[in-house]
């Protein structure tokens, strides 16, 4: 099982954005922090992993503005070049969770982040992909699927260098809006893709845990099963630690903050 061996309390590197908060109507200035950690149990074909979730703002370089996600994956080359100079960026494996669009116009507005995932294929060796609920495709995503190195899980699984890692897109919520699924359909798909004993599980929405805010009926679907490591993200919590339920599955939530996990080999 893999194991999230350490994170450092404070990032290492940050980002400064725009998004417009809760309740306002006014882009403000925001800092994505970037934390450093320690993973074992990876297999040897994959150096690190990136993970990161709603990544919901916009950095203005002179006169463009960009998504948050693809000025990241660009600041991401420089400090894999810096810090992590001795890995081989094509052994690095890229999970985004979702809810990687925004615009200054609205809060809570849906767009496609394509481009997003296009940067980060651009750089790293492989990426994994699920959709959040403000995650939508204008044109499609027929594009991206054609990316050898991009894969995207709607609710399914992917066995990638010996990992077997599962992904459901979207949140609880009425079936006629973005990303949205019932309450007993979404804990339907969840219950399927674990009682395939994934090694990674990848959600947008977040259980309840320790006092964090999220799903209660997800986490109780989840302490019955089998442990996993997930990452997930769509409810803030103020911890960069990960979580743990009862079963043992270890939560790293990363919404607004992105993980470098590093591997070494388990004792």
């Amino acid at each position: 099982m893999l194991q999230i061996d350490k994170i450092d309390a404070l990032p290492f590197e940050s980002i400064q954005y725009f998004t417009i908060p809760s309740g306002g109507t006014e882009a403000e200035i925001f800092s994505l922090p970037i934390y450093s950690g320690i993973i074992k149990n990876l297999p040897a074909a994959i150096d690190a992993i990136i993970v990161t979730s709603d990544l919901q703002g916009v950095v203005k370089v002179k006169e463009e503005c960009l998504l948050l996600g693809e000025y990241l994956a660009d600041n991401l080359k420089t400090i894999f070049d810096l810090y992590y100079s001795k890995i081989d960026k094509e052994k690095v494996l890229v999970l985004l969770c979702g809810d990687l669009y925004t615009s200054l116009i609205k809060r809570g507005d849906s767009g496609d982040p394509s481009e997003v995932w296009k940067k980060f294929s651009s750089i790293f060796g492989n990426v994994i992909r699920i959709a959040g609920n403000h995650d939508c495709f204008e044109n499609g995503s027929d594009s991206l699927n054609k990316i050898d190195n991009i894969c995207f899980l709607e609710n399914g699984i992917v066995k990638y260098q010996g990992l077997t890692i599962a992904g459901l897109s979207g949140i609880i919520g009425r079936q006629d809006k973005n990303y949205r699924m019932p309450e007993p359909d979404y804990l339907k798909a969840l219950s399927g893709l674990m009682n395939k004993d994934p090694d990674i599980l990848l959600t947008h929405l977040s259980p309840e845990a320790k006092g964090f805010q999220g799903e209660p009926k997800m986490t109780s679907l989840l302490e019955r099963l089998s442990p996993t490591t997930l990452f997930c993200g769509h409810s803030h919590w103020e911890t960069n630690q990960p979580v743990f339920l009862k079963n043992g599955t270890g939560i790293i939530n990363a919404d607004a903050k992105v993980f470098i996990l590093t591997a070494i080999s388990g004792d």
